[in-house]
């Protein structure tokens, strides 16, 4: 099963969802039109904006060490885990 189809199988699967006006808006800039299945690699990728922000999954030790250091610092948790990153 190629990827489109998994997306699909998906999306079929999961309960429908009425598109609010950021969804609209979102759609709109790429150029996908409601009825379309899926909207196309190259045009996401085109428009596809960089916020900022990244989402990990680590062991839950290695949280405790981070926050745990973090506040030895004195800085948050994200501008510890910035510092160690941009090294």
């Amino acid at each position: 099963m190629n990827d489109q189809n998994k997306l699909l199988a998906r999306l079929s699967a999961a309960p429908e969802i009425v598109p609010d006006d950021i969804d609209k808006e979102m759609l709109a800039e790429i150029g996908a039109v409601p009825d379309r299945e899926y909207i196309e690699k190259e045009a996401y990728e085109k428009t596809r904006r960089y916020n900022g922000k990244i989402s990990i999954r680590i062991p839950r030790e290695l949280h405790r060490e981070l926050v745990d250091t973090a506040k030895e610092q004195g800085v948050s948790l994200n501008q510890y885990c910035l510092f160690k990153l941009a090294r």
